[in-house]
């Protein structure tokens, strides 16, 4: 059984790419978290949320959802990525968040083995994208997808130089 997905979740699982972990900071329902673990294309998956509500959401999706053998899937509360080890490679999804949440987040990045950021902050895009630039972080990739009257931006950026 698979989610239905809405346009803006299937670009963002798009983007994604190998790495050992995927971490979805926000996770909310768990959507994106429970079908790239279904996907095979990261051997972790970790769905943080820093609500208990949510996270039980996510849970409950993955007992219905997650395909067997997923022993790697994981759920973790937490105030954005700061319970994360620092030293495993990962790709990290932050969306559905305000600038200021994302920034907050965001703000020690450098401290960590990120691959690749997935990015989809529902305000001040632009600043983001300055801010991204400021801090030796490249923009590689821009979406932009119309969904229920509403445009929505994700994007994809590297450390600068990797």
């Amino acid at each position: 059984m698979t989610f239905n997905l809405s346009k803006r979740l299937k670009k963002i699982i798009s983007m994604c790419e190998p790495v050992d972990t995927i971490v979805d900071v926000g996770t909310d329902h768990g959507k994106v978290a429970i079908t790239l673990a279904n996907m095979h294309i990261s051997e972790n998956v970790i769905a943080i949320d820093n609500k208990v509500g949510p996270l039980k959401a996510c849970e409950e999706n993955a007992k219905e959802y997650l395909e067997e053998g997923h022993s790697n899937f994981t759920t973790l509360l937490c105030d954005g990525i700061t319970k994360l080890d620092k030293t495993v490679e990962c790709g990290i999804i932050i969306a559905g968040i305000g600038y200021d949440n994302l920034i907050e987040i965001i703000s020690n990045i450098d401290e960590y083995n990120y691959k690749y950021l997935i990015l989809s902050p529902h305000t001040k895009v632009t600043e983001l994208i300055k801010y991204l630039d400021a801090n030796n972080i490249d923009l590689i990739e821009q979406e932009n997808v119309f969904e229920d009257d509403k445009y929505y931006y994700i994007l994809k950026a590297k450390k600068r130089g990797q």
